[in-house]
C-alpha cells in the first residue's frame, strides 16, 4: 500500500497530477481512507509505470485513457489498439524527422559561430555565413 506521497516520490509526480489522473479516470478504484486519504496499490503502480511509459511516447492522456478502455475488451478492441499505436508511431518519425532537421541547423550555427569566435579572438576578418557553410 502506498500513500499519495509514496506515489508522488516513485513517479517523480506531483500529487495534483496523479489525482488528476484519478479525476479523469486514468487511475481507477484508489481506495479513500476516512473519506480523505489516498491508498494506492501494485496495480496502480502497474497502471501509472504504463502511463509514464506513454506519455515518453508522447501518446495524449486522452489517448492513453481510451487505450485502456479498449484494453478491457481485446476481443473487439486489439486492432483499434494497433491502428491507435500506428498513429502515434508515425507521429513521432515526423517529430524525429523534424527534430533532426532543427539538429543540423544548429550543428552549422555552431560551426559557423565557433569560426567567428576564432576570427574575433585571433583579430582576423569576420567570415560570411556563405563563406563557411556555403548556403
Amino acid at each position: 500500500m502506498y500513500s499519495i506521497k509514496d506515489i508522488s516520490e516513485k513517479f517523480n509526480l506531483p500529487a495534483s497530477a496523479i489525482r488528476y489522473y484519478e479525476e479523469i479516470g486514468l487511475l481507477e478504484n484508489v481506495e479513500h481512507k476516512n473519506g480523505y486519504h489516498r491508498i494506492y496499490d501494485e496495480s496502480h503502480v502497474d497502471r501509472l509505470n504504463a502511463i509514464e511509459c506513454f506519455k515518453k511516447a508522447r501518446l495524449p492522456l486522452k489517448e492513453i485513457k481510451l487505450f485502456f478502455e479498449y484494453e478491457k475488451d481485446m476481443k473487439n478492441n486489439s486492432q483499434k489498439i494497433v491502428e491507435m499505436m500506428n498513429a502515434q508511431k508515425k507521429e513521432t518519425e515526423k517529430e524525429i524527422k523534424n527534430l533532426k532537421a532543427g539538429l543540423a541547423h544548429l550543428e552549422k550555427k555552431i560551426k559557423y559561430y565557433s569560426i567567428v569566435d576564432e576570427a574575433v579572438k585571433s583579430g582576423k576578418k569576420i567570415p560570411s555565413w556563405q563563406e563557411v557553410i556555403g548556403k
